[in-house]
């Protein structure tokens, strides 16, 4: 690990409870007076999960058809050639298809980085979305009986890939849907803190914190006035 990853991580503060405020800004402020390229792209990466959730609130649920996402020029042209078919792909189809592509970059970014966490992570978050997602089309009735096609070519080829189905059993016994949310992001806090030991100053420990911090970042863009004017827009189109 480089040598000002290590005072990086020395000057970096240390991430709160779950939805307790903090400076996000200040902090990618910090990483991204970083030099290495990778870095930068992974920050990059986790920056563009907001943009994929700005999608689909302003383009599918506002109808804002002239939506424009904002990307880095360190974004790959194939990921943002998959992301801008929004316009042309049904809701559902869409987030499948970007979220496939935006998991299979930082799989990509780990194998670059040598952080071994980042691509076990990527392995356990999609293993979960995945399971959610199995379970709420249950519950819809729109599981079809092979549901196979729901997980990503590069998913099938990964070995060991975790079974987290008792995290979305765990999810539905929540009567209130933020403190279900809670309840998963704090499983994915929990996950990340496990996986290495704090002050042991490797890029894995650098990539956990970021992973973290992106869980951070959304909570700090939650905001009860902008929940209702946006509650109060699609109940009025």
């Amino acid at each position: 690990m480089a040598a000002n990853f290590f005072y990086l991580l020395t000057v970096l503060p240390a991430l709160p409870a779950l939805a307790e405020p903090f400076p996000t800004e200040d902090v990618m402020a910090k990483i991204r007076d970083e030099s290495d390229d990778n870095l930068l792209l992974l920050a990059d990466l986790l920056e563009c999960e907001s943009e994929i959730e700005k999608c689909g609130l302003q383009y599918y649920v506002l109808d804002h058809k002239d939506f424009r996402p904002c990307f880095s020029d360190r974004i790959p042209e194939s990921f943002v050639d998959t992301f801008m078919s929004f316009s042309v792909t049904r809701e559902a189809d869409w987030f499948s298809l970007v979220y496939a592509a935006w998991f299979e970059l930082l799989i990509a970014v780990g194998d670059k980085t040598g952080s071994a966490l980042l691509k076990q992570w990527a392995r356990w978050e999609y293993s979960l979305r995945t399971a959610l997602r199995i379970d709420r089309l249950k519950v819809a009735g729109k599981l079809a009986a092979e549901h196979d096609a729901i997980v990503p070519g590069f998913m099938k080829e990964l070995s060991e890939v975790p079974d987290n189905a008792h995290f979305a059993e765990a999810y539905k016994s929540f009567s209130e849907p933020m403190k279900a949310e809670k309840f998963l992001d704090q499983t994915r806090i929990d996950y990340l803190r496990g996986l290495v030991a704090q002050f042991s100053f490797t890029i894995d420990e650098l990539v956990a914190y970021l992973l973290e911090l992106r869980i951070h970042n959304r909570y700090a863009r939650l905001s009860p006035e902008k929940g209702r004017k946006i509650l109060k827009e699609v109940t009025t189109l």
